[in-house]
Order: structure tokens, then C-alpha cells, then sequence
């Protein structure tokens, strides 16, 4: 699970500590160069549109059209200059033409390390009206983004994330939405982060087109985050070389003129059908030579042909436009030392080259592999020259932080802490990843302080890149002396590696962190938070309860609220997961000093253990309510592993409020969420969730396929404890299937370890009603009684009406095993009295069946039919055909015994229908040569067999009872 507590501040660094790694999102060292956000005009476009692209034209097709029904998406993979700008042109024209609302962005290796970048220039063009109606927390997230103001807490990418998603259905409520995203492998990571968040959960009308280079040597085509729905058509195409056609088309668009077949044939075989490399071969006016270099070296060699022949001093102003991620010419002229005017003839040269398009008060380049080789060429110390000029312009604090880095050489004091400050400003509009680049490039510097590499760590953790946290926390707690900074590196260290490596593993780190923190109470409470919560995981609860009490009593004697509400709402969670009932004291210091904005996980968080709480205890319409605004503010915040556990607990509380579909669907959106984020904690839950759902509504091949994975990761990866839930929803779909012998087997790990004091509340001892009917079908009494013993004892101590019911019910059960049925039937009817405090039909349905079974063994049919045919319509109701057709099957077997003995015999047959035609009993006698009192005799007989007591209801009766086997139960 997520684990964040509040912490105080150590020498600058807040110490608090995150396990809630997000996805791994990479961040790409790239020098700053220009910004390509879907431009109208590039090396690449041709004016009519596009060229010998049939197939691609086809998919643009066939994805504008998808996209009506549903989510829908595009990926065009190519390398540089195949042409894949074009098509997604071709796209966004055909888009706009459509009706569609169109949102675009391109990355750049000059934003690879800017936050948000992307995400702002998506968002560029959308109207105020759809922010407006955003939550005020979202609509404030976006305002941190768009630079539009800093009010309200301190947003993170999650936090952006769902609110960029409200963002997308917004729009799409009133048309539908084309998300193009250009040059995708150049998306800067908090952008990633954001997209890949949102895309993965559009459900209305959305498209997203992106374009993505391969066969680079920086793993440049990963595009993983670009995934929508499970269930939408996304379709991935690889841009294939141009025809000779086709590339002479694109040259003569491109040129202006034809060119000879012999020479576009040579041309075509150059370039490898490649259009911008076609098209640089044919402007190199020396295509013929037969001594060009082998493709990809040629294009650089032809981009430096081509810069080498502008003039030096527009070559300087080409390097300042590739330091920027989007120069304005005023910047250009104060760095240049000149007029706009000046810089504009200056650059004309590269403007007719193509080189550069003027867009505005802004000018770019005309592909972003322009400025890349633009800033390559030029040697370090004119690049460190741009840079620190830049530094002295620009106001902006991150960016000039970065300039000021890019101009060291080494580490002056200014440059670190202007780092230092870039770094908290990225982080505190959730910009981890950018932050964590910021602090390397000081600690790269020289600027090697442990307070600044435990922060360059704890915000690669916050960013998901546990690898790189791993890389610096670990050589860092060894060199650490004993002390304040050590014992929160041991905290991260311990996050790092329960993720990583396990929760033995991180139970081990934790623990010398608590150790070591000695007299400082706000560690030792914060270490014992995290310890308690990794111990408990494994499944000693003992050791879970008590680190949950020290990290309480710890709490109580500071003065942070903060810290005091999550250890107290910790305390309550665990303690009662521990059997010893609700601490209402505590639960109330936890709701009254909780901090709503907090970024805690939700076991910590007291409105969220209320909720739970009250799940617990049998208020499942105040926590279905409670569990909800739990999940919608986790979704808000965009995280998501609280969203999973979350779903989980919502599965839960359906499935006993008899809610399967509700059920069903939340736990299907748990699952893809799951998979998404990736991690084993969300997918044991989700997959938890699944086989519960398909336990009880008889889907016994899922249930034991999901419950079975889920268990198993929950052991290999050391969380014993999360192995539990999965086996008693396997369990139960045993028994309902009735296969005893299975049941016992896979409930022996759960028995072996019973505790009667400790393990009897629901959350614990779900699955004991289902041991105790397997323990007495397989006659096992012995074993059984215990069970039912700590279940009415712990639900009396406690007042827990669930404890109580199953506990009768199971009583009721052992005293029909010993042929005690009077007994047993009382007992039954108690357990159905406790029922009634509960709102759980199955519960009630299941106790009914037992009840009718008993009654049926009393032979009392009439209550015998009553009860079971209430209990057979709950389960039809409910959508739990095992059951169903239990009750159905003990119905039927109530009929075949009353139609066995209510069968008339043919003398009786005959009086029958002579009396319901309005015959006497004396013409019945003379009709049929016997006496009047022998058909008194046969006529008492029909009467008490066909359950009726006159004449006129045989008359009104009979014709619908003349059958062989004699009248039905429900004929009567």
C-alpha cells in the first residue's frame, strides 16, 4: 500500500516519506532545443496532404470513425523524417474538419526536463468554461500547470492527472476529442505521467493520435504510457519507406521541379525511401557523388552541409534558439546584443533554408532534429556562453536555474541553491521527476551534500524511478553517521525496497530506522508507521498492533495534529483488524485532527478508516456512502493505488449489500487499474476483488483462477497476510459447489493459525461460516465447535451482529448434525433475528436455507416450503445460482415426498371425479357397486391429499390436478 506520513523539517529537506512510487517515467538528458508543437508547415509536409499513404489514410480513417463508440487510438512508429508528422497533420486537419475538438502538443529535447509542457499546451486552446466546472482542487492543479496561480495545496502529477481526465470527458460531452501528441518520445516525463494516467481511464468520445520515433539509440520509441481502455481499438502502425513515386512526389512539392528518373531513382536508394532524407538529398544539389556516408551519418553530414553555409553570426543566434524550448525574438536580440530587427535579417538566410519558420513573436525550428544537431555542433563553452547569457534574461525559476547549470563548470554556491529552489518549485506542483533532475545537476556540479542526494532521492521515489533512488539512497545510508538524516534515508530505503525487493526486506530497513531515530518522537512515530504497516502485511499482527500503539502513544505527546491523526486512525484500523473492537476514543482524535489535503494513504487516513469501519461493524449503506467520496477523492488526486484499495473495499461492501453487478463492474475497473500502474500490492487487491465477485455469483473457474494468482503473488511477495482474502473467496465457492474436502484444504492455512480472541470480526473470519458447514459435512464436529463458540462469544463481548448470526447459524447447524433438530431450529430463528440488524441478503437467504432444511426434517413441510422458497427467490434475486439451485433442489425434494404420498389410487380417482362432476355420494356408491360409507372413505382421502375441505373446491381444483403422479405442492 501507498505509505506517506507528515514529517518536520530537517536542515531544509521535509522529511516525509513516500511509498507510493507512481509509474516509472524516464527523464532524457537532452540538451534544450526547440519546442515542435504539431507545426502547420515542416520538412515534411506536403501541401495537398498526404502522399502514397494509403494505408495510413485508411487508419486516420477508420480511427475518426472508431472513436464515435468509444476511445480509440492511433501510434504511428517510424524513424526520422518517414513522415509521420505528415499523417498526424493529415490527422488533425481531417479532425477539425469532423466537428471534433482538437488538442496538440509535440515534445521537444529542449522540455524533456520542463514540467508539465505538454500537458500546457494541450490545454492551450481550451476554453476557461471547461475548467470552470472542474472540483476546486483539480481546477486549482491546472492552474499550478498553466502557471495561471498558485492557490490551494500543493498539487502533484497525480493530482493533474485526474483533473486533465475530468478535462477530456468535459469536452468530450459535447463533441468528440482528438488528442494528438507529436514527437512523443520527446514528452517531457510529467506530461507522460499525466497522459498515460488519463488515457488510460477516457471512456467517452476520445481519440489520440501520437507519433513516435524508432530505431534511435535511447530506447526513444517506448511509448508503454500511451494506452487506453483494455477494451478500445487502438491500432499501431510502422511507417514503411516511400515507393520512388511516392518520394518524388514529396521532392517535387518540396522543390518545385521534376527531377530525372535515374536521379530520384539514386535519390530513393540514398535515402532508403526516407522523405526528409530524400528531400535533403535532392537540396544538396551533389545527390550523384558516389561517396555519401551511410544513412543515419549522411543526414547529419547533409544538416551540417546545410548549417555550415549560414552566416556565423546567425549560427550563434541558431545556438541560443536551441537552448530555449521556445525563444521569443526579444530574448534573441538581448542575447545577440541587437535589434529584433537585426536578429530577423540575420536569420533570414535560415528562414529561407528552411531552417527556422518565424512564428509570431516566437520562432522555431523546422524539426527538432535541426536544433539538436544545432546544439551538438557547437563546441562546450559557446554552448555554456548561450547558457549563461540566457541565465541573465530569463525569470522564470526553474528554467534559469537550468541555464545557470548548463553554464558551470563547477559549483558556486548561487548556481546550487538556485538548483536547490528550481527543485522545490518543481515539487511542489508534482514534478518529481523534474525536480530529481534538477538536484542530480547539483549534485553533478559537485554540490554532493547528504541533505541534497536524500532529497534527489526521495524525489526519484516520489517520481516512480525506484531504480535511480535505490542508486543513490543505498551508498548513501552507509555513509551516513548515525543520526537524523540516516534514519529518514532508512525510511526511503525501506519504501525502495518493499517495492523492489519485498516486504522482508523493507521490515528489516524500517526497523533500524526506528531504532536509530531514538529520542526524536516525530521519526520514531513516522518509522513505526511504515513498520507497522509492512509487518502487518506479512501477517503478524501481534507485531503490527504493537508498533501501531508506540507510533499512537508517540503522537499523542507532540503537538502535530497531522502525525496524531494517522497514527490515530492507524491504531484504530489495525487494532481492530486485531479483534479488540473499536477505540472510539482514538477514532475521534483522528477525525478531529485529520488534514483533508493530506497525500497520506487511506489506511492512515481517518475519514477512510471510519468509512472501513463502519463495514466492519455492519453499516454498509453509511460506508458504502463514506467509501465513495473516499474514492472519488483519491481519483481526484490521481492516486492510484488508493483508487484500487479503495475499489476493493466498495467490492466488498456490494457484495454483502447483495450489489453483485454494482460489484462486478467496480472490481473489473480495479483489475484494469491494476494492471496499469503496474506493482503487486493493487493487483492482489484487484484480483481479490475478482474472485470474490465470481464466487458468489457462480463462476467457480474464475473464481479459482483469480483467487488462486492473487494469493500466490501475495506469498512470493512476502505479504502473507493479503493471501488470506483470496483463499476464503475460494473457499466459499467451494462450498457452494458443495466440495467439503477442497474447502478444508484450502481453508488449512487460515485454521492452523486461529486465534479465538483475536480473528473472529469480519475482516479476519469471513470464511469461518463456510469452515464450520465443510468441518460438519465432513464430520468434523469437534473442530467445529470451537469455531461457533468464539463467534457467539466474541459477537456478545463485542455487539457484532454478523459474529452473532453466523455464530447461531453455525450452532443451529452442529445441533442438526446431532438430530437435535427442535434445538437447532431455534437457533436458526436467532441467527435470522440477528440478521435482521444487518443488511446483508445472502447472509439472510443462507441462513433461511438451513432453516427450511430443518423444518423439512421436522416434517413440516407447509413452513418447510415457505422458508425455502423465500430463500430461493433471495438467491434468484441476488444472481447466485450455486445457492439458487440449492434451495430449488430442497423444494423439489419437499415435492417428490408430498407427491408420493398424495397419489390417488384408481378407486379414488374415480369417486374424485364423479364428485367434482356434482355427483352424490349415494349415485356415486350406485354407479360404482359400492357402499356409501366406502366413498365417504375414498372421498375423505381425495379431500385431505388434493388439500381441499368441500365439494365445490374439488369441483373448481380437480381438472388441473388429473395427473398421474397426482396433485403438486403448489397445484393447492
Amino acid at each position: 500500500m501507498s505509505i506517506l506520513c507528515c514529517g518536520a523539517p530537517v536542515q531544509g529537506f521535509a522529511g516525509r516519506v513516500a511509498t507510493d512510487p507512481k509509474r516509472v517515467v524516464g527523464v532524457w538528458a537532452c540538451p534544450d532545443a526547440r519546442r515542435n508543437v504539431v507545426p502547420a508547415v515542416t520538412m515534411l509536409c506536403v501541401a495537398g496532404g498526404m502522399v502514397g499513404r494509403n494505408r495510413e489514410r485508411a487508419a486516420v480513417q477508420s480511427l475518426l470513425e472508431c472513436v464515435r463508440n468509444g476511445p480509440a487510438g492511433l501510434i504511428l512508429e517510424g524513424e526520422a523524417g518517414i513522415g509521420k508528422t505528415t499523417v498526424l497533420q493529415a490527422a488533425v486537419g481531417a479532425a477539425a474538419s469532423a466537428g471534433f475538438t482538437v488538442m496538440s502538443a509535440g515534445g521537444a529535447t529542449a522540455e524533456v526536463g520542463m514540467a508539465f509542457a505538454a500537458i500546457a499546451d494541450l490545454l492551450g486552446g481550451v476554453g476557461t468554461g471547461a475548467l470552470d466546472t472542474l472540483p476546486p482542487v483539480q481546477r486549482a492543479s491546472l492552474n499550478r500547470v498553466l502557471l495561471r496561480g498558485s492557490e490551494g495545496p500543493t498539487n502533484d502529477e497525480r493530482a493533474a492527472a485526474a483533473a486533465f481526465l475530468s478535462v477530456l470527458h468535459t469536452l468530450a460531452d459535447s463533441r468528440p476529442v482528438l488528442v494528438a501528441i507529436d514527437d512523443a518520445q520527446w514528452i517531457d516525463a510529467s506530461s507522460r505521467a499525466v497522459l498515460g494516467f488519463a488515457l488510460r481511464r477516457v471512456k467517452r468520445r476520445i481519440a489520440v493520435i501520437a507519433t513516435v520515433r524508432n530505431g534511435g539509440q535511447t530506447g526513444e520509441s517506448n511509448t508503454d504510457w500511451i494506452a487506453l481502455p483494455a477494451k478500445a481499438n487502438v491500432s499501431r502502425i510502422a511507417l514503411q519507406p516511400m515507393s520512388v513515386g511516392g518520394l518524388h512526389k514529396v521532392i517535387m512539392s518540396e522543390l518545385g521541379a521534376a527531377l530525372s528518373r535515374p536521379l530520384i531513382t539514386r535519390i530513393h536508394a540514398l535515402s532508403g525511401g526516407n522523405p526528409f532524407y530524400g528531400v535533403e538529398l535532392a537540396r544538396s544539389r551533389d545527390v550523384m557523388m558516389s561517396t555519401f556516408p551511410a544513412l543515419p551519418a549522411r543526414l547529419d553530414n547533409l544538416i551540417g552541409a546545410r548549417l555550415d553555409a549560414i552566416d556565423p553570426h546567425a549560427s550563434r543566434l541558431l545556438l541560443i534558439c536551441a537552448c530555449q524550448a521556445s525563444p521569443q525574438m526579444s530574448d534573441l536580440a538581448l542575447v545577440h546584443g541587437g535589434e529584433v530587427e537585426e536578429v530577423v535579417a540575420l536569420l533570414h538566410g535560415a528562414e529561407k533554408e528552411r531552417l527556422v519558420v518565424f512564428d509570431g513573436d516566437r520562432i522555431r525550428f523546422t524539426h527538432p532534429l535541426l536544433a539538436h544537431a544545432v546544439y551538438a555542433r557547437a563546441s562546450a563553452a559557446d554552448r555554456r556562453a548561450v547558457h549563461s547569457a540566457l541565465a541573465g534574461i530569463d525569470d522564470h525559476i526553474e528554467t534559469r536555474a537550468r541555464h545557470l547549470a548548463l553554464a558551470a563548470v563547477t559549483a558556486e554556491e548561487s548556481t546550487l541553491n538556485a538548483l536547490d529552489e528550481a527543485a522545490e518549485s518543481a515539487a511542489s506542483r508534482g514534478a518529481h521527476s523534474s525536480a530529481a533532475e534538477l538536484v542530480e545537476l547539483a549534485i553533478n556540479l559537485g554540490g554532493r551534500s547528504p541533505v541534497r542526494r536524500l532529497r534527489a532521492a526521495d524525489y526519484h521515489f516520489r517520481a516512480g524511478a525506484l531504480e535511480a533512488a535505490e542508486r543513490i539512497v543505498g551508498p548513501l545510508v552507509d555513509e551516513l553517521p548515525m543520526g537524523t538524516l540516516r534514519t529518514i534515508a532508512l525510511m526511503v530505503q525501506g519504501g525502495v525496497r518493499g517495492y523492489r525487493h519485498g516486504l522482508a526486506s523493507a521490515a528489516d530497513v524500517l526497523a533500524r530506522a526506528v531504532e536509530e531515530a531514538g529520542d526524536n518522537t516525530v521519526l520514531r512515530a513516522q518509522g513505526l508507521m511504515l513498520l507497522s504497516l509492512a509487518i502487518g502485511l506479512t501477517g503478524d499482527m501481534t507485531t503490527c498492533v504493537a508498533h501501531a500503539r508506540r507510533a499512537y502513544r508517540d503522537a499523542m505527546a507532540l503537538g502535530v495534529p497531522t502525525l496524531r491523526s494517522q497514527t490515530a486512525a492507524l491504531w484504530v484500523h489495525v487494532s481492530f483488524m486485531y479483534g479488540l473492537g473499536t477505540d472510539q476514543a482514538a477514532l475521534a482524535t483522528a477525525l478531529a485532527d485529520e488534514d483533508p489535503d493530506t497525500d497520506a494513504p487511506a489506511t492512515v487516513q481517518a475519514s477512510a478508516v471510519f468509512a472501513i469501519n463502519c463495514a466492519w461493524t455492519g453499516q454498509l449503506h453509511d460506508a458504502r456512502s463514506s467509501m465513495a467520496e473516499i474514492a472519488r477523492r483519491c481519483g481526484e488526486r490521481g492516486n492510484e493505488v488508493d483508487v484500487v484499495w479503495a475499489a476493493s473495499l466498495q467490492t466488498v461492501i456490494d457484495i454483502w449489500l447483495g450489489r453483485y453487478a454494482d460489484a462486478a463492474r467496480t472490481a473489473s475497473d480495479a483489475f484494469e487499474h491494476a494492471q496499469q500502474i503496474g506493482g503487486q500490492l493493487p493487483l492482489i487487491d484487484a484480483q481479490t476483488s475478482l474472485a470474490a465477485v465470481a464466487a458468489y455469483t457462480g463462476r467457480l473457474a474464475d473464481a479459482y483462477e483469480a483467487a488462486t494468482a492473487a494469493a500466490e503473488a501475495a506469498r512470493s511477495s512476502g505479504m502473507t497476510y493479503l493471501a488470506g482474502p483470496p483463499l476464503m473467496s475460494l473457499a466459499f465457492a467451494q462450498v457452494s459447489s458443495g466440495r467439503y474436502g477442497e474447502t478444508l484444504q484450502t481453508l488449512e492455512p487460515l485454521l492452523a493459525s486461529f486465534d479465538s480472541d483475536h480473528d473472529t470480526e469480519i475482516v479476519r473470519g469471513a470464511y469461518l461460516p463456510d469452515a464450520i458447514e465443510a468441518l460438519i459435512h465432513t464430520g468434523q464436529t469437534d473442530r467445529a465447535t470451537p469455531l461457533v463458540e468464539a463467534l457467539q462469544s466474541n459477537g456478545a463481548r463485542l455487539g457484532r451482529a454478523w459474529m452473532l448470526a453466523v455464530g447461531a447459524r453455525g450452532r443451529a447447524q452442529l445441533l442438526a448434525h446431532s438430530g437435535d433438530l427442535q434445538v437447532a431450529e431455534h437457533s436458526a430463528l436467532q441467527a435470522l433475528a440477528h440478521h435482521d440488524q444487518l443488511p446483508m441478503p445472502f447472509e439472510n437467504a443462507r441462513t433461511q436455507l438451513l432453516l427450511g432444511q430443518i423444518q423439512r426434517r421436522r416434517r413440516r413441510p407447509k413452513e418447510a416450503i415457505a422458508t425455502l422458497t423465500a430463500a430461493a427467490a433471495a438467491f434468484d434475486e441476488l444472481g447466485s445460482p450455486l445457492w439458487a439451485d440449492r434451495a430449488h433442489a430442497e423444494l423439489r425434494r419437499l415435492a417428490s415426498r408430498s407427491n408420493r404420498s398424495n397419489t390417488f389410487t384408481p378407486a379414488e380417482r374415480q369417486v374424485a371425479e364423479k364428485a367434482a362432476a356434482g355427483f352424490s355420494n349415494r349415485e356415486i356408491a350406485t354407479a360404482l357397486s359400492v357402499s356409501p360409507k366406502t366413498v365417504e372413505m375414498h372421498l375423505s382421502n381425495v379431500y385431505r391429499k388434493a388439500g381441499v375441505h368441500s365439494r365445490a373446491q374439488l369441483a373448481a381444483r380437480w381438472p388441473s390436478a388429473r395427473d398421474d403422479a397426482g396433485p403438486s405442492p403448489n397445484a393447492y
